[in-house]
């Protein structure tokens, strides 16, 4: 009769040990038969093993094309300039330089590298990878399995290896590297004018007017990235060795050039990378572009005053040519300049603060019908009237009743029928005198306005409408032109700006010539509110 254990075979082993009668009795077998080792005794450490998205193998080989001699735009001197031709699968001859670079794509690529890797663990996970470039002195470690790289690429060809090596939860990293051989082209860098910086016309032969500050915006393409390109050069008007400008790529999309002489001009700008490429040449007026003026032409700063031509739809400045006769008389030896905006502003803040600053009075008016611009440079009014400047601003249209110049509580049509009638008076709250009728009707809708002196306790009201009649859409007799202090801070008081809502002309003909005429109005603006 037989016993049967049901132990684990190295218990018999023990068994043994213990009472060999017993182990006999029970089983003569040879313990080395059941001894194992213990499963639950881990097996030994396996490194991590790590993969590339893209390797390949392949032969790259170069030889010099041409070399030019060429100019340094800053420091004048001259340099060789080479140029390579490569070949990936022909065989060479003697004139070829490079031989096999070994692990490489089958096409030469820009300095712009996006790279995707990752790690496999057998006995655990992989918490992250170490990588480097042949240029770097050390490994980097990172969790991501993708990265955006910009190589420094400094010559026109040049190759660059990446490894990479995955790190597990033991600390166990992959003993051959995944390994990269990228051979890179330098492509060369592009400039070119922002869109809408230098104003689009219809007829490329009108003329682009500025004051003699003017600035120019552009925008740099490099499929090796932008990165790669630090310099920019400028130019005005000629395009010697010695004529071109530096300015840092990365800190400067514009330049603003200021005390620009009285006449034609011609802005040029090109850039350069790394590697010495240099970009196409742009230019400001471009005879070619159909799109934006194709002269450009610098006036001078004439006397203390500017007039503000905001009214487009006045194709023959019919409004223009009223002002002016009024400034003619008033200003110290008719000496004022004129600005005509057109259809846009300026696009850099830079040329309308400028504009302006340039002047210590300002009289703007704006479009009878149309558009006009004056809310979009209410930022621009502000820093004028904050400089000391004083502004009338004549409107038809109130577009904006949060003017950053101008305190305004409240806002009203007066004439929602479309319709202000010949004969309206307007009394001048200082002096009666001054009062104005309207001699022509006013066929748009306008606006009056209030504000709470104890909130703007330096406005005072000049202009505020008849008491209504029964055509009337207004009550009372609405405020239309006051003046205000401009405050700068608490304690600090600057320029003058009087604002009115009542267009003094229709780009026919004045409207206000009734009662007394518009232009002793201006008049006195200039001489006592403004101390011309």
């Amino acid at each position: 009769m037989g016993l049967r254990f049901t132990g684990a075979p190295h218990l018999l082993c023990n068994l043994r040990k213990l009472s060999p009668i017993l182990a006999v009795a029970v089983l003569t077998l040879s313990c080395d038969l059941w001894e194992y080792a213990d499963p639950s005794a881990p097996i030994s450490n396996r490194a991590p093993e790590t993969y590339l998205t893209l390797i390949a193998g392949e032969t790259l080989y170069a030889r010099i094309g041409s070399v030019e001699e060429k100019t340094d735009p800053v420091t004048g001197e001259s340099y060789l300039d080479t140029a390579w031709v490569y070949s990936m699968d022909e065989a060479p001859d003697p004139d070829y330089l490079w031989d096999t670079l070994g692990n490489a794509f089958t096409t030469i690529t820009t300095s712009k590298q996006n790279l995707n890797w990752w790690g496999e663990d057998s006995d655990g996970h992989v918490i992250g990878y170490q990588y480097k470039w042949n240029v770097n002195d050390g490994w980097t470690f990172t969790t991501k399995e993708s990265g955006l790289f910009f190589l420094p690429l400094k010559t026109e060809m040049d190759v660059f290896t990446f490894e990479v090596v995955a790190v597990d939860n033991d600390s166990l990293t992959d003993s051959t590297a995944a390994r990269l051989v990228i051979p890179v082209r330098n492509s060369a860098p592009q400039i070119g004018f922002r869109y809408r910086s230098n104003p689009l016309v219809n007829d490329p032969g009108d003329t682009n007017f500025t004051f003699p500050t003017r600035t120019f915006v552009w925008d740099i393409e490099d499929e090796d990235g932008i990165e790669t390109v630090p310099d920019v050069f400028y130019a005005v008007d000629d395009t010697c060795a010695t004529c071109w400008h530096w300015l840092d790529a990365a800190l400067n999309s514009s330049v603003t050039v200021t005390n620009l002489e009285v006449g034609a001009h011609t802005f040029y700008a090109k850039v350069r990378d790394i590697a010495g490429a240099q970009s196409n040449t742009i230019r400001f007026p471009e005879t070619d572009d159909l799109t934006t003026s194709n002269h450009w032409v610098v006036m001078p700063v004439v006397g203390a005053t500017l007039l503000v031509d905001d009214f487009p739809q006045d194709r023959y400045n019919r409004a223009q040519k009223w002002y002016k006769g009024i400034l003619d008389t008033l200003t110290e030896n008719g000496e004022y300049s004129v600005w005509e905006i057109g259809d846009k502003l300026p696009y850099a803040n830079a040329d309308i603060n400028a504009n302006l600053n340039y002047f210590d009075h300002v009289i703007w008016y704006t479009a009878y019908t149309g558009s006009e611009t004056y809310n979009e440079a209410g930022a621009n009014i502000a820093n004028f009237l904050a400089n000391g400047g004083n502004l009338f601003l004549n409107t038809a249209e109130l577009k904006d009743t949060t003017l950053a110049w101008f305190p305004i509580d409240s806002t009203f049509t007066l004439n929602p029928s479309g319709r202000m009638l010949k004969g309206t008076e307007l009394h001048a709250q200082w002096d009666s005198s001054l009062d104005l009728s309207l001699s022509k009707l006013i066929a748009i809708r306008v606006r009056g306005f209030e504000t709470d002196t104890t909130r703007a306790p330096y406005l005072r009201s000049l202009y505020r409408l008849q008491e209504p009649g029964v055509t009337d859409g207004w009550l009372g007799t609405p405020n239309v032109c006051a003046v205000n202090q401009f405050r700068v801070n608490s304690t600090t008081l600057s320029g003058k700006a009087v604002f009115m809502t009542l267009p003094l002309h229709n780009g026919s003909e004045p409207l206000m010539e009734g009662t007394g005429s518009a232009a002793r109005f201006i008049r006195y603006l200039l001489k006592e509110e403004f101390r011309l």
